[in-house]
């Protein structure tokens, strides 16, 4: 079984980007400013996909980021 650290360091740069918290972020922004009403950026615990966009209310500790409107 492959090790976090062994995956992070076979990624390519194209690829580290991609899985990156800030484009997490940023694809949530555009999820939001296309008309989502929920947005949340959450922690998956894949290396290969370490943070989701997901058009929803999600609670819990892995959360990282919630985007709602008032």
């Amino acid at each position: 079984m492959l090790r976090h650290d062994d995956i992070s360091s076979t990624l390519s740069p194209k690829r580290s980007r991609l899985c990156s918290r800030a484009n997490a972020q940023a694809v949530a922004a555009r999820m939001f400013d296309a008309g989502a009403r929920h947005v949340s950026v959450v922690r998956t615990g894949d290396p290969l996909q370490p943070f989701q966009a997901v058009p929803a209310h999600v609670d819990g500790p892995n959360v990282e980021l919630e985007m709602r409107y008032a």
